[in-house]
């Protein structure tokens, strides 16, 4: 009888500047072709080891560098290795250990990339591959290229518009890094763009706090901010429960598709079925942004 296992996915939203080089295969191909890896927790580093841009379809490989100069515990003698002990070691450079591999797939209409999150029992975190995306979208090579670039996990628009429904609101704190134009509302895109460019600023943030016993009852525009937020910064919320002033953050929410298949069914068909399931989540939250109001 084969064993079930489970795959998952997630999605991190890469926006390049108007002005700039908005060629988002030729982009994920610039990182590919660099070789280069971010440490992103530890020991851990990722990097994009391949990219097929007829396709957009590529990898993303996890591995760890180990440091060699550091000192060794000898579990045999339940010590610390001696010198002895270290000359038998031999390990190259090149090599690097706990490797594993996660598929993604670019979307360029919406400048999405979906990733494997999780797979043959291998797991990648979504903080790791947002801080991968922003400081590889940072290297020289790609900065003069591409210019400025923006990169958010796709956070669960549903759980977002959870959180600024709670029945208690006493603050709400919308956080936006630059959103592509094409992705929200005309009228909410120019309000944006003109705050951040009057103040010299990089990120938009709006906060409303009650007083007393006075819950907030967010209007429609907050809404359509949060939404926006869910793809492009983060949505803090404080709600009042038991007496008690309980957080919430859009962080800690990121959209996830998850399923279980036997295990021979191939790895790579799941992936491209959860794959387009979150893709027509983001268009759909997407053409929501669109038709918002001010």
């Amino acid at each position: 009888m084969s064993r079930n296992f489970k795959h998952e996915v997630a999605a991190i939203n890469v926006r390049i500047r108007l002005k700039e080089n908005r060629n988002y295969s030729d982009l994920v191909e610039s990182l590919a072709k660099l070789k280069r890896g971010v440490r992103v927790h530890g020991n851990s580093y990722l990097a994009i080891n391949y990219f097929d841009n007829s396709k957009n379809f590529g990898v993303i490989s996890k591995y760890d560098e180990i440091e060699i100069d550091g000192e060794w515990f000898n579990v045999d003698g339940f010590n610390v290795a001696s010198s002895e002990d270290l000359e038998e070691i031999v390990l190259p450079q090149n090599l690097k250990p706990n490797h594993s591999r996660f598929y993604f797939v670019l979307d360029e209409k919406i400048h999405t990339l979906v990733f494997s999150s999780y797979a043959t029992s291998h797991s990648l975190s979504v903080n790791a591959v947002e801080k991968y995306f922003r400081a590889a979208c940072n290297w020289k090579e790609v900065k003069e290229k591409f210019g400025p670039i923006d990169a958010d996990i796709v956070r669960d628009h549903g759980r977002v518009e959870e959180i600024l429904s709670l029945p208690n609101l006493r603050e709400v704190e919308i956080i936006i890094r630059p959103p592509n134009p094409d992705d929200v509302n005309e009228v909410l895109a120019r309000v944006i763009e003109k705050r951040l460019k009057e103040q010299n600023a990089e990120v938009y943030e709006e906060r409303i706090k009650s007083s007393g016993k006075i819950h907030l009852i967010p209007n429609e525009r907050t809404k359509a901010l949060g939404n926006i937020a869910a793809d492009n910064g983060e949505v803090k919320v404080k709600n009042v429960e038991n007496g008690i002033v309980v957080p919430y953050t859009s962080n800690n929410m990121p959209l996830k598709e998850v399923k279980t298949f036997k295990g021979d069914t191939s790895e790579l068909s799941i992936f491209n079925i959860l794959a387009k399931q979150v893709l027509s989540r983001i268009h759909a939250a997407r053409s929501k942004n669109q038709s918002a109001i001010e």
